[in-house]
């Protein structure tokens, strides 16, 4: 397919996706024919059991990992054939990453935890890096905790920060790792409301939850089983099943 083809709404483009691991002569294959168009602006959910393949699927489409074989094309880049410092450049672009653990540094300060992706920015300004920081932590609602330390934050506030860090490069999509994992149910709907907010502002998320509730809120759930994909439809229509 060539380059030209690939529709400008297209953001994700996984095709005959695999991902085999082998230990002593058993191969295990950790993501099975995984076939997978993502659009811009998209808000959805993988889901499934542990072990299913919800985490792979997420480092390969984070640039984490690279797939055994098949293609991935993200904002128009043919990522097999990015070399090492490109997918770390596009990676630093391209995609926000939050995670269960939050992953802040605890010697940095919150503003500059934010800071850190967008400092490996060689397009950026020191002056466009601050005013990024600052907006991202204002969509937080975190701008007074700016020069605070991580271990002064709850749980829910450190989450905001690995957030603001996440949207402050600009990515081309947002990928959630479980992000209400460690949070109690207040503080998780505190975030997933956000999360809610910057996708009707036009942030393409995509989101593993082992959570329904989680992911009801999205349009679109994609179940996940032994590495393959069983199911993809919209989020509306599970609600319809569930109630």
């Amino acid at each position: 397919m060539s380059h030209q083809q690939h529709s400008s709404d297209r953001l994700v483009e996984l095709s005959q996706l695999n991902k085999v691991f082998v230990s002593d002569d058993v191969e295990t294959w950790a993501l099975n024919n995984i076939n997978l168009t993502i659009s811009k602006g998209e808000y959805l959910a993988i889901t499934g059991p542990s072990g299913c393949g919800k985490s792979t699927l997420l480092a390969q489409l984070g640039l984490l990992d690279t797939a055994s074989n098949g293609t991935y094309w993200l904002a128009g880049h043919n990522t097999a054939q990015l070399d090492k410092h490109e997918r770390a450049r596009i990676r630093n672009k391209e995609i926000g990453f939050i995670f269960q653990a939050f992953n802040l540094i605890s010697e940095l300060s919150v503003a500059d935890n934010v800071a850190l992706p967008l400092s490996y920015r060689a397009d950026l300004s020191r002056a466009e890096q601050q005013e990024r920081v600052a907006v991202a932590l204002e969509q937080v609602e975190m701008s007074h905790r700016a020069s605070h330390y991580p271990a002064q934050l709850s749980g829910g506030q450190q989450q905001r920060v690995a957030i603001a860090r996440a949207i402050a490069g600009q990515p081309a999509i947002i990928l959630a790792d479980e992000p209400t994992g460690n949070l109690d149910s207040n503080n998780a709907r505190i975030v997933m409301t956000l999360l809610d907010t910057l996708n009707h502002n036009g942030a393409t998320i995509c989101m593993v939850t082992h959570d329904m509730s989680s992911a009801l809120r999205t349009g679109r759930i994609i179940e996940m089983k032994d590495g393959a994909i069983v199911s993809d439809s919209p989020a509306k229509a599970r609600t319809a099943i569930a109630v």
